[in-house]
């Protein structure tokens, strides 16, 4: 099996959003996936202008000389998608959501209707050999669960689109948190990259995301008055730290 990470965080490896998504990818692999993380930030990928010359002039090409043809070709290939973003005013990343607009060559003009709702048919081009796994990571600043439902809504409806099974999603609140307490006191944070670990595992070897597994990936690492002191704190420290350095 092909495990395929779409990494929108712009930190790349710096940040929470591709720590959680290693341990992920780790336990993919020891369940005997060939997995590989695409840094979209690291891509050179432009904006859809909306001319639609890739379903009616060439169809399946995009006009644009960029990235997105690989990144494309390597989406059709994989058996599971993981698509991994922290959440930024709500949703999706840019580099995330500009490469979702990107993949309408992946899809034809022509509607038809499948499972009583309007569709656009796969293009030739892109054509899947069985329809792909399809899952959510994700981290979020705040530690409030109901952070993450519009980016989950937008997972959804997006595997509903494109006929993939959608095994689920893993979040992880409090994200920068967990980031300082791998530092600090990584005994903190191993339940929750444990969680994440077996995620990738039960995925590939048993086809779901367990709700006891997405449970304990979600647990909170320390109460919310610690967390927004710690957060408030370390804000302080390097606003001060920035204007003694431009002499303030």
């Amino acid at each position: 099996m092909k495990v395929l990470a779409l990494n929108g965080s712009p930190r790349t490896t710096q940040g929470a959003t591709d720590l959680i998504t290693r341990s992920f990818l780790q336990g993919a692999q020891e369940a005997g996936a060939e997995v590989e993380t695409i840094y979209l930030a690291r891509k050179k990928i432009k904006y859809c202008t909306g001319c639609m010359s890739c379903w009616f002039v060439h169809p399946g090409d995009c006009i644009q000389d960029d990235d997105v043809a690989e990144i494309l070709e390597k989406l059709t290939a994989a058996d599971m998608q993981v698509y991994a973003s922290p959440v930024y005013t709500d949703g999706f990343t840019g580099q995330m959501k500009t490469m979702l607009d990107r993949s309408i060559p992946i899809g034809t003009p022509f509607i038809v209707e499948k499972d009583g709702h309007a569709r656009h048919p796969g293009s030739a081009k892109y054509k899947r050999k069985a329809p792909a796994k399809m899952l959510l990571i994700s981290t979020c600043g705040f530690g409030e669960r109901d952070n993450f439902d519009p980016i989950i809504m937008h997972t959804r409806a997006l595997a509903r689109n494109l006929g993939y099974e959608y095994l689920g999603e893993l979040i992880r609140p409090m994200g920068p948190a967990l980031q300082m307490l791998v530092g600090l006191e990584p005994k903190r944070a191993e339940p929750i990259l444990e969680a994440f670990r077996r995620g990738g595992y039960e995925a590939v070897a048993d086809n779901v995301i367990r709700p006891e597994v997405q449970e304990a990936a979600a647990q909170p690492v320390m109460s919310r008055e610690e967390f927004m002191d710690m957060v408030n704190r370390f804000a302080k420290a390097e606003i001060d730290k920035n204007a003694t350095a431009r002499g303030a």
